[in-house]
């Protein structure tokens, strides 16, 4: 009775999937694992429901678990990476395509082609890195090159910064006030594509309240 039920959850699972329904994939998949919180079917479609909802810390948990289950199986390193990959992590998923490569029941094809993605994803990230501070540096003296013609043609020579040289320093201090502001903005990016994967704040100390009624024995 109860694989029956198992197995009708499942295919209830697959056609919300189908239907790009994956909240309720993942209420039928959960439902399936409360019987059977082992199988490692549910739990890597469960993984995947997940990460369509945009929930990576629960799927990269159950990818944990299905690594726990099978550690020579490539299939939690696959999840593992397809959720770094989702959340813009490259290098980690790079990481994990190719340790499920490696694996004997791993999907060859599937992590190369992970893999491959990867490496352009990265080669665009690095660009980035590189072109994002010189740009700032660029606005910021079109920016000040603005400001000092207009403050010519509204004050002329009683400008406050009427001398060459005030100028130029004016000029020097925005491009490096924007290249740094380059810079901070790619450092943002790669922090919050860290924090994607975070759980979210326990906004009423739910995990203090439980560990006062459970608590840890030493």
């Amino acid at each position: 009775m109860e694989a029956q039920m198992q197995k009708d959850l499942r295919n209830l699972a697959r056609e919300c999937t189908k239907a790009g329904k994956h909240t309720e994939a993942f209420f039928h998949l959960t439902h399936a694992l409360n019987a059977d919180p082992d199988n490692l079917e549910l739990l890597q479609m469960r993984a995947k429901a997940l990460i369509q909802c945009e929930q990576y810390n629960l799927a990269l948990m159950d990818a944990d678990k299905v690594m726990s289950l099978a550690p020579n199986s490539g299939m939690g390193h696959t999840i593992r990476a397809d959720i770094y990959f989702t959340t813009f992590n490259y290098d980690k998923a790079i990481e994990n395509y190719k340790k499920g490569f490696q694996c004997k029941d791993g999907n060859k094809e599937y992590c190369m082609e992970g893999i491959n993605k990867c490496k352009k994803e990265i080669v665009k990230d690095k660009e980035l890195d590189r072109q994002y501070p010189y740009i700032g540096c660029a606005l910021g003296i079109f920016i000040s090159s603005v400001i000092l013609v207009l403050d010519y043609l509204s004050f002329g020579k009683e400008s406050y910064v009427a001398h060459p040289l005030l100028k130029v320093a004016s000029t020097g201090l925005a491009a490096g006030i924007c290249y740094s502001i380059g810079l901070l903005y790619r450092r943002s990016v790669k922090h919050l594509r860290r924090a994607l994967l975070e759980p979210p704040p326990d906004l009423f100390n739910l995990n203090d309240k439980e560990d006062d009624v459970h608590p840890h024995e030493d």
